[in-house]
This record gives C-alpha cells, sequence and structure tokens, in this order.
C-alpha cells in the first residue's frame, strides 16, 4: 500500500468544533485503521471536524450502525471475512437497514475482487477505488465528495420530513376560524418544525374600507411566545424593541423579508391587502438549516393564505357584507336581510337605483373622486331612509334599498323621498354635483318570494326607465320581461352568423314649404331577415342599443348614407342629409372619428348635414352630448330637435342649447285639421320656435290640408307620405327627377 499520505505536514489547529461528522472505517486490516486516522488527522469541513469509528468485520460495522443513526460517510473493505463480506454489508445497510443516507466508498486491496458496475449502481455506492490508489489527497477529497452528497440527501429529507409535518400542521391551523385561534397556532407549528423554543410573534394590520390600503399605524401584536408572551393585543409600538418594530414596519412597507442580527420578519403577503408579518427569534440562516429554506417559504405561503382566510377579526363579516367604497352593505348582505324578513311573511319592497351619467362623472372628475360620490350618495340614501331593513350597493354605481311593503311606502312616496334626498347637489371640493337617479321597483306583492328574482325584476323596471328616456322610475309588470326577452332575441339577430339580419338605408325627402322643392332628406335604418322581411326599426334600434351594437350599426349608417347621399343626381348643393343620433351612441367617444372618416370618404361637408336628436338627450345637460353638438355646429352642420312635443318640451330649454330648428310630431300634425287642441299646441310651438329663430320641420304631413294649415303658418319644411314614403336609395333616383321638373305638384 502507497503510504504518501504519510507524509509530514502540519495539522490544523482546530477550536472545539460540534457536531463532527461521523466516519465509519470497515477494514479487517488494523493498519488500515491506523492509516486512514493519520490522514485525516486535523480535516475538517464546513467548520465540523471527523469523528471515526472502527470495525474490523461487517459484523461490528452491522453493531455500530445499529446504534449510530447519524453516520455520514462509510469506507468499507470489499475482501474481509469472506470475499464478498463488504458487499454483503453494503445490501444489509440499505435493504434490511434501510439506511439510505449514510454514503458508502468501497476500498479493496485486491483488484480481482472488485464489484461489477451493476452492482455498484444498483447498491447506492458512491464511490470506488483500491487502497494503492488513494494518497491522503484522493483520501480526503472521496470523504469531502461523500460528505457533499449526504449533506444534499439529508437536507432532501429534511425537507420532505418536514414538508410532510407543514401539511399536517396547517390541515390543522386552517380549520382555525377565530384569528387569535388561528394566529396562536401558527407559532405553536412553527415552534414544532424548527424543534425548539423560539420567540415568536404574529403581527397583523387593519385594511382601510376605503381603500383597502393596509395602515402601518395600526400593526399590533396577534400572538406571541417567548419572550413576548405579555405582549399579545399590543401595538407594534409598544413592543419596546426598536430593531424589531423598524423591521415589521420594514416589511410590510417592502412586502420582504427583512433580517436583523437576531431574528428575521417575514412578510404574509396576501391578495386582499389584509397584511401581515411573522417575526421568528433566530438569524434566517440558522432557520434556514433547521427547517430548510423551501420549507420555510411553503410555511409562510400557507400561513399567508391561512391568514387571508380568516382574516383580521374585526372584519371578517365586513369583507362580506359591508361595501368598502360606501360603508353600505353588499349584495350578499342584503340577500341575508332579505331571506331572514321573508322567512317572517314580512311584505317588502325592493327599489334598484343608479345616477344618470355615472361615466360622464367618472370620466370629468376620476375615479377616486367618483368613489367619494358613491360614498356621498349612499349616505344621502341612509338619511332619506332610515327606515330601510338594508341599502346595499350592488354595481358601480347601482344601489339596493329593501324597505317593508305597505303602510307610507308607496312608489310615488318613495320616488318623491329620492327626488328630495338629491335636490340640494353633492359638495366635492370646489365642485357642486347635481344627481339625478332613476329606479325601478318591484315587490313581493307579485307574489314572488325569491330575492335574486325580485332583484332581477326591479333590474328590469330599471333598464325599462333607461330604454325609454323619459321617466325618471318604472315599476315591475310581467310585460317588461317580455320586451326584455325580446330585445334580446332580436339582438341576436344582429350578431354575426348566416341568418345575421341585413342592414339597409332609406330615405324620405324633406321638402321647403313654400316651394315644394327638395330641402333635405332623412336617412332611416331599415333590417331585413335573409327571408326577405323587414323587422320593425324602432324595436331593433331599442335592441341594437340595449346590446351595445349600435354604435357599430350607426358608424355603418354614416358611411352608406353619406355615400349614398353623395351619389344621388339632380341635387343642389342647397339640398341636405338629416341623420338620427342615438342617445347611447352620442355617449360613445369613437363617434368623431366616425362621423370624420365617412364624410371624407364620401367627400361630403359636413355643413351638408342635419342631425337629429330627440329631446330626452338634453335632460340632464350632459357636458359629453353638449360637447359633440357644439363641434358638430361648429363644423357647419346643423341639429334639430325630433318628435318635439312629445317628452319633455320646455320652451324654456330652447334659447339655451346648441339647436338650429325642431320637427314638430307627427301626431300633433295628422290630427290637427280634426282637433283644435292638437292645432293650437302646434301653433304655440310654431310661435315659440319662430321668435327663437328656430327653422320648423312638420311631420307626418299627409294630406293637402295640413300642407295648407303648415303653409298658411309659415311652417318652414314638411315631411310626409303626401310627398314620398321612405324609399331605397334605388327608387329615390326616380322621385328626384319627378320633384325638379318645373310646375310639379304634389297631392
Amino acid at each position: 500500500m502507497v503510504m504518501d499520505f504519510l507524509a509530514p505536514s502540519e495539522p490544523k489547529k482546530l477550536t472545539a468544533l460540534q457536531n463532527p461528522w461521523k466516519i465509519l472505517i470497515v477494514d479487517d486490516d488494523p493498519d488500515v485503521h491506523e492509516v486512514t486516522k493519520i490522514a485525516v488527522a486535523g480535516c475538517s469541513f464546513e467548520d465540523r471536524g471527523f469523528e471515526l469509528l472502527h470495525a474490523l468485520s461487517a459484523e461490528e460495522a452491522k453493531a455500530i450502525l445499529l446504534s449510530n443513526n447519524d453516520i455520514a460517510v462509510a469506507l468499507v473493505d470489499v475482501v474481509m471475512e469472506s470475499d464478498t463480506a463488504g458487499l454483503n454489508l453494503v445490501s444489509w445497510i440499505r435493504s434490511e437497514l434501510d439506511n439510505r443516507f449514510t454514503r458508502i466508498i468501497l476500498r479493496t486491496g485486491q483488484p480481482g475482487y472488485a464489484p461489477q458496475t451493476d452492482v455498484i449502481m444498483h447498491y447506492d455506492i458512491d464511490g470506488y477505488a483500491e487502497k494503492a490508489e488513494l494518497s491522503r489527497t484522493k483520501l480526503i477529497t472521496a470523504i469531502v465528495a461523500a460528505l457533499r452528497g449526504f449533506k444534499l440527501v439529508m437536507s432532501l429529507e429534511t425537507n420532505r420530513r418536514k414538508l410532510k409535518e407543514l401539511n399536517t400542521h396547517f390541515t390543522a391551523i386552517v380549520q382555525k376560524n377565530a384569528l387569535s385561534e388561528f394566529s396562536s397556532s401558527v407559532l405553536e407549528h412553527l415552534t414544532n418544525l424548527i424543534g425548539r423554543p423560539v420567540d415568536g410573534l404574529l403581527i397583523g394590520l387593519d385594511s382601510s374600507p376605503e381603500n383597502h390600503a393596509a395602515d402601518p399605524k395600526s400593526a399590533r401584536v396577534l400572538a406571541a411566545n417567548g419572550s413576548f408572551e405579555d405582549k399579545v393585543d399590543l401595538p407594534v409600538d409598544l413592543l419596546g424593541d426598536d430593531a424589531i418594530r423598524r423591521a415589521v414596519g420594514t416589511c410590510v412597507a417592502s412586502r420582504d423579508t427583512i433580517k436583523i442580527d437576531d431574528g428575521v420578519v417575514l412578510p404574509l403577503n396576501t391578495r386582499n391587502s389584509i397584511s401581515g408579518a411573522l417575526y421568528v427569534g433566530i438569524p434566517q440562516s440558522v432557520l434556514e438549516d433547521l427547517v430548510g429554506t423551501e420549507v420555510i417559504q411553503l410555511f409562510v405561503s400557507n400561513i399567508a393564505l391561512g391568514y387571508e382566510k380568516t382574516g383580521l377579526l374585526e372584519h371578517i363579516r365586513n369583507l362580506a357584507y359591508v361595501d368598502r367604497v360606501t360603508g353600505l352593505s353588499t349584495f350578499s348582505g342584503f340577500i341575508e336581510t332579505f331571506e331572514r324578513h321573508i322567512s317572517q311573511n314580512m311584505p317588502l319592497i325592493v327599489v334598484h337605483a343608479d345616477i344618470q351619467r355615472f361615466r360622464v362623472i367618472v370620466d370629468g372628475i376620476g375615479d377616486e373622486q367618483a368613489s367619494a360620490v358613491l360614498k356621498k350618495t349612499g349616505h344621502r340614501l341612509s338619511q332619506t331612509f332610515p327606515d330601510a331593513l338594508t341599502i346595499a350597493r350592488k354595481e358601480r354605481d347601482e344601489f339596493l334599498i329593501l324597505l317593508k311593503g305597505g303602510g307610507d311606502n308607496q312608489v310615488s312616496d318613495i320616488v318623491e323621498r329620492v327626488e328630495r334626498a338629491f335636490q340640494e347637489p353633492i359638495a366635492l371640493d370646489d365642485n357642486l354635483l347635481t344627481l339625478r337617479t332613476r329606479l325601478g321597483f318591484s315587490s313581493t306583492e307579485t307574489g314572488e318570494k325569491s330575492a335574486e328574482k325580485l332583484v332581477r325584476f326591479a333590474s328590469i323596471a330599471l333598464n325599462d326607465v333607461r330604454q325609454s328616456g323619459s321617466i325618471n322610475y318604472a315599476v315591475f309588470s310581467p310585460h317588461m320581461q317580455e320586451a326584455a326577452f325580446e330585445r334580446l332575441r332580436l339582438a341576436s339577430l344582429l350578431s354575426e352568423g348566416a341568418d345575421k339580419t341585413e342592414f339597409s338605408a332609406h330615405y324620405q325627402p324633406i321638402m321647403n314649404a313654400s316651394d315644394q322643392s327638395i330641402a333635405s332628406f332623412e336617412a332611416l335604418m331599415r333590417f331585413k331577415t335573409p327571408s326577405g322581411q323587414f323587422l320593425n326599426t324602432a324595436s331593433m334600434i331599442e335592441a341594437a342599443e340595449a346590446s351595445g351594437l349600435i354604435t357599430e350599426i350607426g358608424a355603418w349608417m354614416f358611411k352608406t348614407s353619406f355615400a349614398e347621399f353623395m351619389r344621388m343626381d339632380g341635387l343642389s348643393n342647397d339640398v341636405r342629409l338629416n341623420v338620427n343620433l342615438s342617445p347611447r351612441q352620442v355617449q360613445a367617444h369613437r363617434i368623431y372619428n366616425d362621423i370624420e372618416q365617412a364624410a371624407t370618404e364620401a367627400n361630403l361637408p359636413l355643413s351638408r348635414l342635419v342631425f337629429e336628436v330627440t329631446e330626452g338627450l338634453f335632460l340632464s345637460n350632459d357636458q359629453v352630448t353638449l360637447s359633440l353638438l357644439t363641434w358638430l355646429r361648429s363644423e357647419g352642420a346643423k341639429i334639430v330637435i325630433d318628435d318635439f312635443g312629445t317628452g319633455y318640451s320646455s320652451f324654456s330649454y330652447l334659447r339655451k342649447l346648441p339647436v338650429d330648428g325642431i320637427k314638430i310630431d307627427r301626431g300633433f300634425i295628422m290630427n290637427m285639421d280634426q282637433d283644435p287642441d292638437a292645432l293650437a299646441v302646434v301653433k304655440s310651438i310654431i310661435a315659440v320656435a319662430q321668435a327663437l329663430d328656430l327653422r320648423i320641420t312638420a311631420e307626418g304631413v299627409e294630406t293637402v290640408a295640413q300642407r295648407k294649415i303648415m303653409q298658411d303658418l309659415r311652417c318652414d319644411y314638411l315631411q310626409g307620405y303626401l310627398y314620398a314614403k321612405p324609399l331605397s336609395y334605388g327608387d329615390l333616383q326616380g322621385f328626384i327627377q319627378r320633384a325638379v321638373e318645373p310646375g310639379v305638384a304634389f297631392g
């Protein structure tokens, strides 16, 4: 045997080291034991020395292995009391002793007894060398490599055991529903994982209902052990340990792990901003050595999930039943309250309210200020309905009010109370916002007892208000549900597919009352099924608005009608094109681009366009609407109010609006030669419009007598079947040729 490792050298002087690595020498030659002892004298790995255990036979080795379960490396001679004694010992270690961790290096002085490769692989052997090859350097290198392997497999085993333990602990922890029990359980199981008592703190922070943000000033001790046992429920500021206090604050603010000299603060990061922190009173490196880095990370992640589930004690119910923006009930809380009262056979009224043009408010003041508006709105409702069983915020600007039926809670009284509540503007910094609400009603008088269904009925009634644009409340009736279903059916006909409805533009002439010449054409949408059946235009427009398709359809109408108008032959440049604007269409930001692009492609000056809008468009004095109409007029287009006299007609507001004319509703025109009251209304409308220098168009002119009356009243334009029904583009050219002939007479 080569003895070069006996060369003189100065052994490293070591301080008293703890927990030396145990190395078992199994060889029937005493000299090998002595030589190995000399070779590794003074050596250490990771500040841990070597403790040699000696066995002269396989049987002695078994006894040592049975009494020492922490042997890191075994140097085993292949040939001892028998040719296969060493291999048999290895098999016993791995199979019968079930020791998968001790790293084994086989040595032999007889090359002929070397084990086969498959034997080495089968028995999990870390190395094999002839004794003659093992110089001191090679021997120490082999041992250190084996120790690294031992450390790795032990780390994996520790992680496996700790993960199994962690899984058991977590199951027990998450069963705790009270925050105090949960927090105490966390520290108890952390101590078990570490395997020795440690100082620990579980710290929680309240989250603000208004902005979901954790307030560091609210940090308090939820559970404590070790030297902090008397600190439970105290604010962190009173801990008395400046280093821990600062570390907790930094941890919460950065949401990162913070190390200090004698401990570590681990963040409990949750998805709903209920923040927390876990302080462990041992250095992070020691903690990871004892438990494992991955186990610690998983433990903290699991605890964060459990902490999120349990929540702060004072917010457990709030998270489910209190709206964080307004402080009102949530929809879940509303349902719970409803079910509690309906079980008492109490008659109930459900009111579904929203804020008109709330999206415009948000665009004007921003989301943060808009939240303040919602909060003040909720406060107004709470003051207005102290008798409410509950008031909830359903969605962004939608509120639900649950009232006891009967008594003073009649629909008209409720509407009046809401209107009075919002007569005074809401103050927001330097701004005053006047809010207008819309209301939908349903009640148990319908025979329905389901909270969800009654809320849906009230929502259908509210949607009916939104669709009409001329009322501010509605009470649910079954026909509303049928109408809602019909809108859904019609909207499906507008969607893409083989059965998609075909769009077309028709045009009805508007004539100069004075000389019967063409003044304009009103472009009207037509909807036709693939089978050729025309659908009701008003219903289809309503369905398009309800489904949100009106913007796309409106853009198509601009493009088609502008192009076809510019291709009409025989018209002077004074003839204009009238197009209708839907309230929903006006609210879309893209409408500017849709109009400009269609006009540019058709080479149509905007000065030849007349845009027709309904009175309801002006009710809320909406700045988005007014801005669009002002822009159109600045580009040369004209604005007229369609169907004037059927809605909230008010002569006082006409002079304030960016409009150029009005169209008197056909209902007055068609009856005025038979109904003196209708004629009186028409005369009044014309007189005021003329005083305000507004152009007047009479719709529904069907007889010569009606034309004569309007001419006598000096109406500007006439439109109706007396001249023509709405015509397709293909049929329109014949009308134009006839209308421009000298001396033509209609009627």
